[in-house]
């Protein structure tokens, strides 16, 4: 099952500013939506590194980070690029891997 890293607020907000598409996963231990997609989160990230960076965050840790940006719910998978945020899925409703990869793929169009 994936294990999400810890990262500071300060080395998210470094990860951001990189040039190129950047990729945070915000998730929590204790949030069940997280839960469920956790065994399918390795996947996702393993195709999404072959085109974007990818950090991740726990929003229990990096609240600041968080509010910074507007992300209320979890989980949530947020897309930078160059900088600036680009789009997110996830307000803190249960998302599938589908709906993830979908999602993705459209922001590379």
């Amino acid at each position: 099952m994936y294990k999400p890293e810890s990262n500071t607020n300060e080395e998210l907000a470094a990860f951001i500013k990189q040039p190129g598409r950047n990729l945070v996963f915000m998730s929590t231990e204790w949030c069940g939506d997280c839960k469920v997609i956790k065994p399918f989160v390795q996947g996702l990230k393993d195709e999404i590194v072959k085109t974007s960076n990818w950090m991740d965050a726990d929003r229990d840790e990096n609240l600041d980070w968080a509010a910074e940006h507007g992300l209320k719910g979890i989980p949530t998978f947020v897309l930078f690029e160059d900088g600036k945020k680009v789009d997110q899925i996830g307000h803190g409703e249960r998302i599938t891997p589908n709906q993830i990869k979908e999602w993705y793929e459209n922001t590379l169009s």
